[in-house]
């Protein structure tokens, strides 16, 4: 029976190729989109999941001067924290490295970017499992290191052939230190915040600061199995009341201090949480969007649904070129069951084709959503069987879904109306229609969507930040070099492309954090501000503009006392005349600079104070001119001379700056590529039903010929129908869409509004495309001589 089924549906499919054309082109890139924008979905949301016992394992975080939360904490925490908390199995260390770190290997050089210092309980808290070594001997002693998988079979691949790895040597740093590799652990076993194929001995990296307010390390706790996570915050208030309070030297009561803005707060992060949900300062590494997932997991189904439609409504459509099929399979004795399985194994053909071409079409669509995103997807998606297993199954899940209906609706035709021709005009318009308003409601959704987030980011890019980002370049190491630090600015001043140069510590964008303390005479409580330590040309580099007062001076030794406010601080302070104010006693505010953006617009502009420093880590380069080339290059030599081991780190600012719309810009492009692919799929299914309506109307089309009808007239009246329901779906979408593209703006503190235009420009574009597919059938068919159309009659 199966077989007698399949190859029925072989015969319908070849019959009717069109509408076979149609429904596989519609399912195979519903199906494909659908698959790698749920598979983004799923592989952002389980990041650190493959360890074991990850719900046992969180991340300890800090909170103190109330200025946010820092997803670092103290290095002596995990000294007293497991002594209050017995439920606490293993804890570990983590710091990572901020250069490329240069290393030697059986004599050849290479440069690695993501390396941790951790300790030898790394490897118990998470649980990677070795190739070499064992985590019991794994980073005991300072002159220890262990490698990936990947970096072990580079440094030790020679000719083809892996010589392995434990008990050779690596040269690291630019002193040539000797560490031993100790292990090699796979890192392929799943997605991770913690990003590192090299971890080094964290034992040297330890600055053995005591202080309670000095976060430079990321700690990580394993609770027993049975552990509770109300045990882990109770030590951790403990750890609270009986050493950072102490610390702090406070002459008022622990809860006093546990209240006010001076005290230190520790929270707990869920492993499994970090990557998706956690945006606290100075994370460990970037992590991903839950809003964007959730964006472009409901943008997948939105996808799959409009093929489904796509699929019921083409098949019921075709009904009446089956209805002589059905009436004398059920003559002959065939039942509703036997009918429902035929139908069914048609869809489920269907949906067997387009699995089959869906793997290709999934790869590619894989691979430029990754270059788009940057996420972690990318061409071979489908190389894990896993991932093959599952579209197989999506894909068989959508068919049958699809089918359903159709199924269920053919095998209930009459046999006896069937053989009289009696009753049947083509399928259930209405349900059709219905599926047609839900479509292009969806895809109006989508594209009110998509052009709401190209008009923020837009909004994002060209607000006017207050300072200049064009032109300038930043050389982020240049306290690298140290007494050499001036005379490198000065061979950088004596090129023409150079107008000024100033050194600081913190760059609008940069993701430094200096923080202090600032109270007037007339403050009860002291305010957390953010600092920006810069020199007398910072203010010109930078673009920003003075309101009041006076810039620094070189030549003015009392600068050393001096403060730059910006209005935001001005406001937090609560200065009525800024200039001459007195702060925290011995600081004089002598100049007041317009707001800047030092974060991302999705923050409100935050006060910020600039004093006064004649050195700093990081020269600013403002340029002018051409040969910028040219000059990258001299500046790249000058560098090598002075500093032949350190390589240097220079970007320009305004690609800082991009980095901080990164998500936005990613988002914005995924929206209109999946947007348009819905749309399409949706004027494939509309342009099949016009097909289908034109063909079941051709001598009424040739009736109103002969009578007079002209080709405008028939057009329109062909249109007319299909129109009224596309815009029926617009005015059901525009509330949906403004709610929730209301929702996603209230994200931002420097937002775009929800002008009408946005409406009419949504309802011109699905009008015009929805008109556009009608009317080449509608046109066809107003074409056709009367004569053809009437000679059977």
């Amino acid at each position: 029976m199966i077989k007698h089924h399949i190859r029925v549906a072989f015969r319908n499919l070849l019959k009717y190729p069109g509408y076979s054309f149609l429904n596989l082109a519609g399912l195979t890139i519903g199906i494909s989109s659908a698959f790698v924008l749920l598979l983004y979905a799923y592989q952002e949301s389980n990041y650190d999941r493959h360890f074991q016992g990850s719900r046992q394992i969180f991340r300890i975080a800090t909170d103190f001067f109330n200025m946010g939360g820092f997803a670092n904490s103290q290095e002596q925490l995990l000294d007293v924290l497991p002594g209050e908390c017995p439920d606490i199995e293993s804890a570990t260390r983590v710091k990572r490295g901020f250069q490329e770190l240069a290393l030697k290997a059986d004599n050849r050089l290479f440069k690695e970017p993501n390396y941790f210092y951790t300790d030898s309980a790394y490897f118990q808290v998470f649980s990677y499992p070795f190739l070499e070594g064992s985590p019991a001997t794994a980073l005991t002693a300072p002159g220890q290191v262990v490698l990936s998988e990947d970096l072990a079979k580079k440094y030790f691949t020679r000719q083809g052939e892996y010589t392995g790895a434990v008990g050779k040597t690596l040269e690291i740093g630019q002193e040539g230190k000797l560490y031993k590799v100790t292990g090699v652990v796979s890192n392929r076993e799943g997605r991770t915040h913690l990003v590192s194929d090299l971890w080094l001995p964290i034992y040297d990296q330890l600055e053995g600061r005591t202080g309670w307010t000095n976060c430079s390390i990321y700690n990580y706790v394993r609770l027993h199995p049975d552990g509770k996570k109300a045990n882990l915050e109770r030590a951790l208030e403990a750890v609270r009341m009986n050493w950072a309070y102490p610390a702090s030297q406070s002459d008022v009561s622990y809860q006093e201090w546990a209240r006010s803005d001076q005290t230190v707060r520790f929270f707990i992060q869920p492993l499994r949480d970090i990557y998706l949900h956690s945006d606290l300062k100075f994370e460990i590494a970037a992590g991903g969007n839950p809003l964007q997932v959730y964006i472009l997991g409901a943008i997948g189904l939105f996808i799959v649904l409009i093929a489904g439609v796509n699929y019921v409504n083409l098949a019921t459509a075709r009904a009446s070129g089956r209805v002589k099929e059905i009436g004398v399979k059920k003559t002959l004795g065939a039942g509703q069951r036997t009918l429902i399985g035929q139908f069914l194994v048609e869809s489920l053909l269907f949906s067997a084709i387009a699995f089959a071409a869906a793997t290709g079409v999934a790869e590619l669509l894989g691979h430029f959503f990754g270059k788009i995103t940057g996420s972690g997807l990318s061409a071979g998606i489908l190389a894990d069987k896993n991932n093959i297993a599952a579209l197989a199954a999506f894909s068989l899940l959508v068919g049958l879904t699809a089918g359903v209906y159709p199924a269920f609706y053919l095998s209930t035709f009459r046999p006896e109306k069937i053989l009289k021709g009696i009753g049947f005009t083509g399928g259930r318009s209405n349900f059709r229609n219905g599926l047609v308003v839900v479509q292009f409601a969806i895809a109006s959704t989508l594209i009110f969507g998509a052009i709401v987030v190209y008009r923020q980011l837009r909004f994002i890019q060209e607000t006017d930040k207050g300072f200049q980002q064009e032109g300038v370049l930043i050389i982020d190491n240049a306290g690298k070099l140290e007494e050499n630090a001036r005379p490198f600015r000065q061979e950088m001043e004596k090129m023409p492309q150079v107008a000024r140069s100033s050194f600081s510590n913190r760059i609008p964008a940069g993701n430094s954090l200096w923080m202090r303390t600032f109270q007037t005479p007339e403050m009860t409580e002291s305010a957390t501000i953010q600092v920006f330590p810069v020199d007398a040309d910072y203010l010109d580099v930078m673009g920003m503009r003075l309101v009041a007062g006076r810039n620094f001076s070189a030549d003015m030794p009392t600068d050393s006392s001096a403060l730059i406010l910006n209005e935001a601080a001005v406001r937090e302070l609560g200065l009525e005349d800024p200039v001459g104010a007195r702060i925290n006693g011995d600081l004089t505010v002598i100049g007041v600079v317009r707001d800047f953006n030092y974060q991302s617009l999705r923050q409100r502009i935050a006060p910020a104070i600039l004093v006064y420093s004649r050195k700093g880590d990081r020269l600013a380069l403002k340029l002018s001119g051409s040969g910028i080339s040219d000059f990258l290059a001299f500046v790249q030599k000058t560098w090598k001379a002075l500093s032949p081991e350190e390589p240097i780190n220079y970007y320009f600012l305004d690609e800082n700056f991009e980095q901080l719309a990164l998500k936005e810009k990613s988002l914005s492009k995924a929206v209109s590529f999946f947007t348009a692919l819905a749309l399409f799929i949706a004027c494939l299914g509309l342009f099949g039903l016009a097909a289908f309506s034109t063909e079941q109307r051709t001598k009424e089309i040739g009736i109103r010929k002969v009578l007079g009808a002209s080709v405008a007239g028939i057009v329109g009246l062909l249109s007319r129908d299909f129109l009224k329901w596309v815009g029926l779906a617009v005015l059901i979408a525009s509330p949906v869409a403004w709610w929730g593209m209301n929702r996603w703006l209230q994200e931002f503190a420097f937002r775009i509004r929800v002008e009408w235009w946005n409406f009419a420009l949504v309802a011109g574009t699905v009008i015009v495309v929805a008109f556009l597919t009608v009317s080449f059938q509608s046109i066809r068919a107003a074409l056709i001589n009367p004569a053809a159309s009437l000679k059977t009659e």
